[in-house]
């Protein structure tokens, strides 16, 4: 398959699904992984993390900053040519690459969901897997900005857990936020971190109570 044969679409999971509950700005890789980081300090197990988006949009970025968030110490790297990384810590992270599989058959083939049971899983090119996904999932899509460093990040949670999982991750999001802007508040020769937000109520309840949403 060539690399420009793989079509960015959302695909039926969005066309169908809910709107997305939250828009986030990167402008820089370092804003990309912070998101991974908020998303990673907030992941469960039995979370299933979505990411769509073109070849560069900084996918792997993300999964970069979710690896760190759980104390791997395995560093993220794209698992294209093996489908399937593992990273240890303190939750097991599966960082899945559905690039050059070439039908939902092969992905039926992974048995993804069983790695539910004792981790959390993320997915890039979820296109390609259809309805052989958890269907509670966190959809991110990746979009490239006004400028080459700029991304746009959305996230759709399509039902109760994930939405417990936007809740999770919003909050912690908003923490490391404001710790940057207290350095970057004590260093006047650096500006206020660029990283934007808007913000809806998401699909179902966004409230951490604790104990895994079902």
């Amino acid at each position: 398959m060539a690399d420009d044969a793989r079509p960015n679409e959302p695909g039926a999971r969005a066309e169908v699904g809910p709107s997305p509950a939250l828009l986030l700005v990167s402008d820089s890789e370092d804003e990309t992984v912070r998101i991974g980081l908020s998303i990673g300090h907030a992941l469960r197990k039995g979370d299933t993390v979505l990411l769509s988006g073109d070849l560069g949009a900084g996918k792997t970025r993300m999964v970069h900053g979710m690896a760190e968030a759980i104390e791997s110490p395995i560093p993220a790297r794209s698992p294209t040519f093996v489908i399937v990384n593992e990273y240890p810590g303190r939750l097991r992270l599966s960082h899945c690459d559905l690039y050059r599989l070439g039908s939902v058959d092969e992905v039926e083939e992974l048995a993804l969901e069983e790695r539910l049971i004792d981790g959390a899983l993320v997915i890039e090119w979820p296109e390609v897997g259809a309805n052989a996904l958890p269907l509670d999932a966190l959809f991110l899509q990746l979009v490239i900005g006004d400028h080459d460093d700029q991304r746009l990040i959305t996230f759709t949670p399509m039902g109760p857990r994930s939405a417990g999982l936007l809740g999770r991750l919003a909050a912690v999001y908003e923490s490391l936020d404001a710790a940057v802007g207290l350095i970057h508040a004590g260093s006047p020769e650096s500006p206020r971190s660029p990283i934007t937000r808007e913000s809806h109520e998401p699909h179902g309840s966004s409230e951490s109570t604790g104990s895994d949403l079902s």
